[in-house]
């Protein structure tokens, strides 16, 4: 018996190894073929350039210049298999000089290998010709907002216009913009004429006018409007720091005629970049800003494909399929926090939405007054899990070690009967 007990852990031990090597193999091949002197080969940000072929000596000058440096990061001479290994962004990167080549134009044959290719993003065109000094490299966007609310001194009841424009001053495209307005207390939104459908794009040099409505002052005194502000990616999807606009005063004169309910409302999860598989937990803030209370108060959280509600506090319900908070009425000042939980279910990249409406009694119309808004999160990442290297292996590679177990314990089982006897 003690015999058994050994051998199915030598056979556990095993499989463990097998799986353990399948996880662990080398390094992917990226680039295996010839380039010319004075040509190179980019990855990312970084360039490799065939600075010089020496065929009678069997060697090179490899120089490896990260962005649009005018000296090389590493400068080497390698010969026939000998190989130079160094980092982008964390990963390991081998090169190695095949065989090298006389002609009219020299050429190496290199072989360059990554431990994982995930980082790897858009700007690697592969084989650059001329070499680092003619390849394209990612820039900095910048966007910069502006708030212009007119008239700036009006009546109460009176209207002003809002008007906000971004322009990207930078050099490269913007990508993934999405941009967060939010209506100012003590004012009521009127009309809107213009306003972003999700996310949008500005080019280089780009000016984009993004909103336009007006509102209706309520009552009396000098309000400053919170900045309009922006999230971005550049051409290769890195994230760029938030774009903000100014924050232009209005005043407004004379007595009070209105009450509105304002609800701030926001919403975040507890970390942006998560594992598949993993839980994520979600909280919505809702607070009454305003000088009424609000009725029907509904929020309506978007969760996109790839990202699964598992459930959240009683306030939320599951209505045709969008997790819902109902709150029957909420008081001035009236604060709340309703917590709820998700689930990464697929790699990539997401945001997660909510569209909020409710009613209010302002005190002179008879009928209630209506106000809804929208707001989006960061972008949430969802990455690989830790063990999702298991679920690609071939299925041999664990049928075998099964196989190879199954068949030790029976043999061992059938000597175990016959001594037995």
């Amino acid at each position: 018996m003690l015999n058994f007990r050994k051998t199915i852990i030598l056979a556990s031990l095993f499989l463990f190894f097998i799986l353990v090597s399948a996880g662990g193999a080398s390094g992917k091949v990226l680039y295996n073929d010839t380039i010319s002197e004075g040509d190179g080969y980019q990855i990312n940000d970084y360039v490799i350039d065939v600075a010089e072929v020496f065929p009678s000596q069997e060697s090179a000058i490899i120089q490896i210049y990260e962005g649009d440096a005018k000296d090389p990061k590493y400068d080497k001479l390698i010969s026939e298999d000998g190989s130079f290994e160094f980092e982008i962004e964390g990963e390991d990167v081998e090169l190695t000089v095949i065989s090298v080549y006389s002609g009219v134009i020299p050429q190496v044959k290199l072989l360059i290998t990554v431990t994982d290719d995930d980082f790897i993003n858009s700007r690697t065109l592969g084989v650059v010709d001329g070499g680092h000094s003619e390849a394209e490299f990612s820039g900095t966007p910048v966007i910069e907002i502006t708030k212009t609310v007119e008239p700036s001194t009006v009546d109460v009841g009176d209207t002003v216009t809002v008007k906000i424009s971004a322009k990207n001053t930078g050099d490269d495209k913007a990508n993934k913009v999405v941009f967060t307005d939010n209506i100012p207390p003590k004012f009521i939104l009127e009309q809107t004429f213009v306003s972003p459908s999700g996310q949008i794009s500005l080019e280089e040099g780009e000016t984009r006018l993004v909103y336009t409505y007006v509102m209706k002052a309520t009552e009396a005194g000098t309000y400053m409007f919170g900045p309009t502000t922006a999230i971005y990616s550049n051409s290769i999807d890195e994230d760029m720091p938030q774009a903000s606009s100014n924050r232009p005063t209005v005043t407004v004169t004379g007595s009070s005629a209105t009450k509105n309910a304002s609800l701030d409302i926001s919403m975040e999860v507890d970390k942006y970049t998560v594992d598949r598989n993993n839980d994520l937990q979600g909280i919505v803030r809702i607070k009454n800003t305003g000088d009424a209370p609000a009725n029907a108060v509904t929020v309506k959280l978007i969760i996109p494909d790839g990202i699964e509600y598992v459930g959240g506090d009683s306030s939320i319900e599951v209505i045709s399929g969008v997790p819902t908070i109902y709150l029957e009425s909420f008081g001035v000042q009236q604060e709340k926090e309703v917590l709820f939980d998700l689930k990464a279910a697929e790699e990539g990249t997401y945001t997660l939405s909510a569209e909020s409406s409710y009613l209010y009694n302002n005190g002179v119309d008879s009928q209630m007054q209506e106000a809804s808004s929208s707001l989006v999160t960061n972008q949430i990442y969802v990455t690989k899990g830790k063990y999702d290297y298991l679920f690609e292996q071939p299925i041999y590679i664990y049928l075998i070690p099964l196989l190879l177990i199954g068949a030790v314990a029976g043999w061992v089982y059938h000597r175990h009967k016959q001594y037995k006897f």
